[in-house]
């Protein structure tokens, strides 16, 4: 009896583990070069009116002016934004912001002219947002279902630094 039961135990966590290895976060690469087909779901998201908050989505552009700090509002924790011109298929560019947690992904300071790429998950801007055409946070590892592991990549600099843990 007690064999079979560490034989069923045994069972029960390898089936525990590979589920959570096929529902674990995904490490995407950054882009090697910022074009429009990078920002083509961005493009899609925005010009749809894409009321939602979407996961992994990439953006890359030029960063239009230093980042500044936001401060904290409740347990959110303190934030970083840089403004990014990122080009799309029509020729023209979408002005996004780029929100970091400074708890989560480190203060990430980016300053205007410095090529910036980032993944997280896009957001709608509301009117008080403005002129920003979208926004993407959750730049950091993973830290909901569905989710990739997102990131920021500065003028060939990655945050965060280091892997992300295996959840």
């Amino acid at each position: 009896m007690m064999q079979r039961r560490l034989t069923v135990l045994a069972i029960v966590a390898a089936l525990a583990i590979a589920r959570s290895r096929a529902v674990a976060a995904a490490d995407v690469p950054v882009p090697t070069h910022c074009n429009a087909a990078v920002n083509a779901q961005l493009a899609e998201l925005v010009t749809a009116g894409y009321p939602r908050e979407r996961d992994n989505v990439m953006v890359c552009g030029t960063v239009t002016r230093d980042t500044y700090y936001q401060r904290a509002y409740g347990r959110a924790g303190s934030h970083h934004v840089t403004a990014v011109e990122a080009p799309i298929a029509t020729g023209g560019s979408l002005l996004v912001q780029i929100v970091t947690n400074d708890d989560l992904d480190g203060v990430i300071v980016a300053h205007a002219g410095d090529h910036l790429a980032a993944y997280g998950q896009f957001y709608q801007t509301t009117e008080r947002q403005r002129p920003y055409a979208a926004g993407l946070h959750d730049t950091h590892c993973s830290t909901h279902r569905g989710a990739d592991n997102g990131w920021v990549w500065i003028n060939g600099d990655r945050w965060p630094k280091g892997s992300c843990p295996f959840f």
